[in-house]
């Protein structure tokens, strides 16, 4: 296993711009039984989903607490790991999912939300996120998609993105959101996709 570069992540995590989170939430899990810290090849396909949460944040004016970021193939794992309902092609492995709760706000509530927001509104990254497939030891392939992006040229540099992913309520516990993107296989419109089903 790769040697973690925590203040490189740090570093990296800051060029997000982000207002409401730091490096060491988004590494929640990572002494877990099993669980290691993201690879670095990894890093920018968290950088859409985190975004998204920064503006939620916003919009609800509450704290939101992540509860699980990267899992590592063997963590993910529902023999391994204890826990049946995990699914085998979780884009938590490819560390573009989050599972969170916002203070005060039903996971229902938070789901519609995200739901309004995707194919519509428009959000900004101080960086122009270029994310990669995962592939694990079987051979599967948690592939990222594309999102739309508008670069941002002039002094302030970064994009413009559109999310298009997969958001699911978990009773009052929490919320699950990946930004896993359009792919050949999925489609483009609004609440389309048939994805196979994260669990925590």
């Amino acid at each position: 296993m790769p040697s973690f570069d925590e203040p490189k992540f740090a570093q990296f995590v800051a060029s997000l711009g982000l207002k409401h989170f730091n490096y060491k939430e988004l590494l929640v899990g990572r002494y877990r039984p099993l669980n290691t810290p993201p690879p670095e090849k990894l890093w920018h396909n968290i950088a859409p989903t985190i975004a998204v949460l920064d503006v939620l944040r916003d919009e609800f004016g509450a704290s939101i607490k992540l509860i699980s970021a990267y899992r590592s193939e063997d963590y993910n794992d529902p023999v391994k790991s204890g826990n049946a309902g995990r699914a085998p092609g979780s884009t938590h492995q490819a560390f573009s999912a989050l599972d969170f709760q916002v203070s005060g706000v039903k996971p229902d509530t938070v789901k519609a939300k995200l739901r309004e927001w995707e194919c519509s509104k428009w959000f900004f990254s101080p960086i122009y996120f270029n994310r990669v497939t995962e592939t694990l030891s079987t051979g599967k392939k948690i592939t990222m998609g594309v999102l739309p992006q508008q670069i941002k040229a002039g002094v302030i540099a970064g994009c413009f993105f559109q999310y298009r992913g997969y958001v699911k309520a978990y009773g009052v516990k929490f919320t699950h959101f990946d930004t896993r993107g359009i792919t050949t296989s999925t489609p483009a419109k609004k609440g389309g996709f048939d994805y196979e089903e994260e669990a925590e």
